[in-house]
């Protein structure tokens, strides 16, 4: 190789070395200007944050950044200088854009009086100027540095022609004036859009992508003037479809998460205005549903791994599902008058159930929501479909079975949907089952048995045992280091619901007699397994109808019973009371701290 040769080769490697180091600089300036959520440092330089394009092309004196208002280091403290640009950048800058827009109207409203611009003149003026300004940011965001400058500029652009595009037959006089149809003037809009989101996604702009697609549900509300069932909706599938292709790309998760509200919002403004065909209905709403749910999968398999973007991934899932579920509960009634309450909700939580399961296995990462929501949207599904006694028979076995699952396959999500799910259960027993169902009847043994009593019975079993099967599991305390029994929690449940049955069913003296019973054979109990947990539960009935029965029994019975409950009470403490002191035999102090 000739020296000649030789001096090419060393100054296309300089070169190429001076691109590289003149690319880091500007992203890690841009970097600078970016404010972060307080959680997490950013949204990555490579995808969200203002970076140059890969593909821009160097400066002249490549060797030394351009001393601009965006790239020049200054001698002044950091403070003082953020705070400068700040005010120079974003608050001139959108002042300016403002401004810029305001002109342009007033220069468009002289033109109108003047009698140069007509109805076409004004919007061909209007979207003509738009595209100026949206390349002309474009420009000085990519080719010469001005990032977060140019894409104010952009965005103003793209705003400026989108409405101007919009007048022709948004406004009655200009419809009437032009005679654009509103499918011409919905494929320029959509042209406009698709084109900013294409250009965007490749100059890494998500705040311009962002506006872009936001422009583009406001077309697909447009479209509901067209009185088709078919083009609104079809625009909102194909939107939400764009999103989760760009995800691929650039994981912009904010932009998805921010996409969910509007998306459904004008499903439901397409159900009540044109008001379509239930089966139609239901295709997209399911559609809608799986598009944002293979979103959530393609977000969670990009390399983003902080915080910040998990916790807007986790927040997309638990909105797609509570919006699908509230509109497809409706819609599916309507389509099948004969399907149990319900359907969608439970149908609902078993695509979550899925989603759960292929993240896990195939990502190796736990949707959390996913999985809460499940075993929580099936137990809505249960409520939902049967009668009092059935629902409650349906979530204990839920119950069971999702701490079943969720405890041999360690999945921690399906446990606390289950956690969730018994905390529902005890709630329905107390506010439900102790009103609507029939009590105990020794005339109606059909009704009490599956009446009040055998539902809390049934609680009352399922929390006992699984008290027992957790023994001795604990759970840590997020963001602490405090471990906590899981089983105690269901056993003290389970004792609960025993004393609320007792005092749902009997009164006066014999609910005295029967509590002072519970609690001294919990008492008994737990001195013969040398169990603490069970006597303080036995001390604590104790203490209740102990409570009972000197300020109420004294005042609010007869002579006879408040004998009987002072009698019975009397005897069941000595005998407790004699019970601990031969249980603690010569070294009391030593068992009691046991």
């Amino acid at each position: 190789m000739s020296d000649d040769d030789d001096l090419e080769a060393e100054v296309r490697d300089l070169r190429a070395e001076v691109d590289a180091l003149q690319t880091r600089i500007t992203a890690l300036e841009s970097k600078l200007d970016t404010d972060p959520p307080p959680s997490v440092g950013d949204e990555t330089a490579t995808t969200e944050a203002d970076t140059a394009a890969p593909g821009s092309e160097p400066t002249e004196n490549s060797g030394t950044a351009p001393e601009t208002g965006e790239t020049a280091v200054s001698d002044a403290p950091v403070d003082e200088r953020n705070w400068e640009r700040d005010i120079g950048m974003k608050w001139l800058g959108g002042v300016g854009g403002l401004a810029l827009v305001v002109g342009v109207v007033f220069f468009i409203r002289l033109a109108i009086e003047a009698g140069y611009l007509g109805p076409l003149g004004r919007v061909l003026t209007g979207t003509a100027g738009g595209l100026i300004l949206l390349a002309g940011g474009r420009y000085a965001a990519e080719r010469q540095g001005y990032g977060r400058w140019g894409r104010l500029v952009a965005g103003t652009g793209l705003a400026i022609a989108y409405f101007s595009v919009y007048a022709a037959y948004g406004f009655e006089s200009y419809r009437a004036a032009i005679g654009a149809p509103l499918w011409v003037v919905l494929l320029v809009l959509t042209a406009l859009v698709a084109a900013t989101a294409v250009v965007s996604v490749r100059d890494h702009a998500p705040a311009v992508a962002g506006e872009a697609f936001l422009l583009g549900y406001v077309t697909a509300y447009v479209g509901l003037d067209a009185a088709s069932f078919v083009v609104s909706p079809a625009y909102v599938v194909l939107l939400t479809a764009g999103l989760v292709t760009i995800a691929v790309v650039r994981p912009w998760s904010r932009l998805v998460l921010g996409s969910v509200l509007p998306a459904y919002v004008l499903h439901l403004a397409w159900l009540e205005r044109l008001e379509p065909p239930e089966a139609v209905a239901t295709a997209v709403l399911v559609a809608t549903f799986a598009v944002y749910a293979a979103g959530v999968y393609v977000l969670r398999a990009s390399d983003r791994t902080d915080r910040w973007h998990r916790r807007l991934v986790e927040a997309t899932t638990g909105l797609n599902a509570v919006f699908a579920v509230i509109l497809l509960e409706d819609v599916v009634r309507r389509l099948i008058p004969t399907a149990p309450d319900g359907v969608a909700v439970g149908a609902v939580g078993l695509a979550l159930g899925g989603v759960y399961a292929v993240t896990e296995s195939r990502l190796g990462q736990q949707d959390s929501v996913a999985g809460v929501l499940a075993v929580v949207l099936l137990a809505v599904s249960v409520v939902l479909a049967a009668d009092p006694f059935l629902a409650t028979a349906g979530l204990l076995g839920l119950l069971c079975g999702a701490l079943t699952v969720g405890s041999r396959r360690d999945a921690r999500a399906v446990r606390l949907g289950g956690h969730l799910v018994a905390v529902g259960t005890v709630a329905k027993l107390l506010a439900v089952d102790a009103t609507e169902l029939p009590p105990f009847s020794l005339a109606d043994p059909l009704a009490t048995a599956m009446g009040r009593p055998a539902a809390y019975l049934l609680g009352i079993a399922v929390f006992y045992a699984l008290g027992r099967w957790f023994g001795g599991v604990s759970a840590t305390v997020p963001s602490t280091d405090r471990e906590l029994s899981v089983a105690a929690p269901y056993a003290w449940t389970a004792t609960g619901l025993a004393v609320v049955l007792l005092g749902l069913e009997l009164s006066g003296a014999g609910l005295s007699v029967a509590w002072a019973v519970l609690g001294l054979a919990f008492v008994g109990v737990g001195l013969a397994l040398d169990d603490r947990s069970r006597r303080l539960r036995g001390v604590v009935v104790l203490g209740l109808v102990t409570t009972k029965v000197f300020l109420y029994d004294t005042q609010g019975l007869d002579t006879l019973a408040r004998t009987l409950s002072f009698l019975v009470l009397g005897g069941i403490l000595l005998v407790a009371s004699y019970a601990y002191a031969r249980w603690q035999g010569e070294e009391p102090l030593k068992r009691l701290s046991g």
